[in-house]
């Protein structure tokens, strides 16, 4: 389990493979449909990337989210089991996003557990938009969700499932901060067309 906040192989893997496709930045920028400057700090370190904004860099690299974050990927196993101890503690009340089961590629679906940053945080939560669909799932403490123009409150246990080409934005609210299982299906043609993502 790798948590994309923490990790500091996910900007050298993208530099990594942007380099062995001949693609520069501003190429790169152009078939993601993100900016120059946003891919550049993210390859450096200085940028925790939205779901939106791996499923594109992915998509326009070629590869499954999981190799963003492991080059080495064995082939895909039978199966992925990860247990809750290996889970990687976040920052407390700082956004961070745990990409689930990387070891397997060529997904129907991109799992991830979600902290949303904290209501009246010093960082502004993104606002999200991506091809396909995606679920969310809160497996503890509460969130308020805005979907398109609409904001509602999800407690524990409440689940929303939506397409993913909404502008969505998630706040964790309380003194706990909240976990979301967030699943992401993304066909070939939604990435394709999907809205560019809002960082």
């Amino acid at each position: 389990m790798l948590d994309v906040s923490k990790s500091d192989r996910l900007g050298p893997n993208l530099r990594t493979l942007r380099v062995e496709r001949g693609l520069t930045l501003d190429r790169l920028a152009a078939q993601s449909e993100l900016t120059r400057g946003y891919l550049s700090l993210v390859e450096r370190g200085l940028k925790t990337p939205s779901i939106a904004a791996l499923l594109r860099v992915a998509a326009a690299l070629g590869v499954n989210v999981a190799q963003l974050f492991d080059l080495n990927a064995a082939p895909s196993p039978r199966y992925i089991l990860q247990r809750a101890a290996d889970a990687l503690p976040g920052e407390s009340g700082a956004a961070s996003l745990v990409p689930l089961a990387t070891g397997r590629t060529r997904k129907a679906m991109e799992p991830f557990l979600f902290r949303p940053p904290r209501a009246g945080g010093s960082k502004a939560s993104p606002r999200w938009a991506h091809g396909g669909e995606e679920m969310l799932f809160v497996v503890s403490g509460s969130i308020a969700v805005k979907l398109g123009s609409e904001e509602f409150i999800m407690e524990k246990g409440d689940c929303l499932y939506f397409g993913g080409e909404e502008r969505h934005e998630l706040r964790s609210l309380g003194r706990q901060q909240a976990e979301v299982l967030v699943v992401v299906a993304v066909s070939a043609a939604d990435g394709d067309s999907a809205p560019a993502a809002t960082d």
